[in-house]
């Protein structure tokens, strides 16, 4: 039977099905919580428990059948789905991410491109449509897109997360330095903050952690 799963359960089972993948690509058929728990850096019990949570997965007496395990992992999670997506913000990052080849392949379709300026919208060469700003609701609709990637400066952030969700997306990948503020229960919001996790970083640096 299912469990409800925490946030950093989620993200654990996340990395797991990464590893699969990688140990997949190795050509590696079995693989341990042991092993599992040191790729993703922590005990092998933490690893049986989340991967528990989402009902049996086979035998383990020598370890997980790699292929069986992402199957198990990509079915309860919901990776089998494709999820429409919109890149929010054209500038360095913004266009780094649409020109991302590994968004199909990871189950994600990027389909829409937004920026305020009509000017980079005008000149910018891209592979996937980009519209103004101001058709974001319109465009957002239209396309059945569930995911936002937001790229735009702080200051425009919580404005333009706003009307995303106005629009009805489901999703927001935050790479703006602020945190949004999101009241609606349903919307769920992923803060990137790239200074933030380099304070993480040098803060583990210096306690020796």
């Amino acid at each position: 039977m299912k469990k409800k799963l925490s946030i950093p359960s989620i993200k654990r089972l996340c990395m797991m099905f990464q590893q699969c993948d990688e140990l997949k690509a190795l050509g590696i058929g079995r693989v341990s919580s042991t092993q599992l728990g040191k790729k993703i850096g922590v005990p092998a019990h933490t690893v049986r428990k989340d991967i528990n949570c989402l009902g049996e997965v086979g035998d383990t007496g020598s370890g997980y059948d790699v292929a069986r395990l992402r199957q198990h992992l990509e079915r309860a999670l919901g990776f089998e789905q494709v999820r429409k997506a919109c890149i929010v913000g054209l500038g360095h990052l913004g266009c780094a991410l649409m020109n991302y080849e590994k968004f199909p392949e990871s189950g994600f379709l990027v389909k829409a491109g937004f920026d305020s300026s009509v000017n980079r919208i005008e000149t910018l060469q891209a592979r996937i449509p980009v519209y103004p700003a101001y058709d974001m609701k319109e465009v957002v609709r239209r396309e059945g897109i569930e995911l936002a990637l937001l790229a735009v400066p702080a200051e425009a952030a919580q404005d333009t997360a706003d009307t995303l969700v106005a629009a009805g997306i489901s999703g927001i990948v935050n790479f703006a330095p602020i945190i949004l503020k999101i009241p609606e229960a349903h919307v769920q919001v992923r803060n990137m903050n790239v200074i933030n996790e380099m304070r993480v970083l040098s803060s583990l640096m210096t306690l020796g952690v």
